[in-house]
């Protein structure tokens, strides 16, 4: 990490979801006010339209202005984790690493608190190598966006967040 303020990139990746995409960049903005960094949107090869659609707004509305917001392609669809592996490596402006990176699907809204309150949770303790914050779909419902580690455990004990509905736990969790 930098002496200065850390750096957050934020990337949402895009698939054929224009219109929800920039509900989604919308929302990142107003959770990354007065946090440094930016953020990557990443068309996963949607061959719709889409990236000349989020580019062209982005442009009108202005976001592009000291690469605030970056819209790029992937080239090819690998995937949700090839696209963001793609954002990743991208990095922010001039090859710059973020200190950490907010990973975000384009029908994901954070709530306007949630990047400032993740940043200082990881600031504050250092070991944290993951972490997640509640978001919210279009409609405005909550997301679940955590799991145990090591997931596996609890689909064998027949605790499966996924299949329950429930999250185990809304304190952060230890990989031991």
């Amino acid at each position: 990490m930098t002496a200065e303020q850390p750096t957050v990139l934020t990337i949402i990746l895009n698939y054929k979801t224009a219109d929800m995409t920039l509900k989604s960049v919308e929302a990142a903005l107003a959770a990354m006010d007065g946090i440094a960094g930016g953020i990557l949107i990443v068309d996963n090869n949607s061959e719709d339209g889409s990236y000349e659609t989020l580019s062209a707004h982005a442009s009108k509305q202005g976001w592009d202005t000291g690469n605030r917001v970056r819209v790029i392609q992937s080239g090819r669809n690998g995937g949700f984790g090839a696209g963001n592996n793609v954002g990743i490596r991208t990095g922010l402006p001039g090859n710059v690493r973020p200190d950490y990176v907010y990973i975000l699907n384009s029908d994901a809204f954070p709530a306007p608190e949630a990047i400032r309150v993740l940043l200082e949770h990881l600031q504050a303790t250092p070991g944290t190598g993951f972490a997640g914050s509640y978001i919210h779909g279009p409609e405005g419902d909550t997301h679940l966006t955590q799991l145990p580690f090591p997931f596996h455990r609890q689909r064998i004990r027949g605790r499966d967040p996924l299949r329950t509905g429930q999250p185990p736990s809304e304190k952060p969790q230890s990989p031991d």
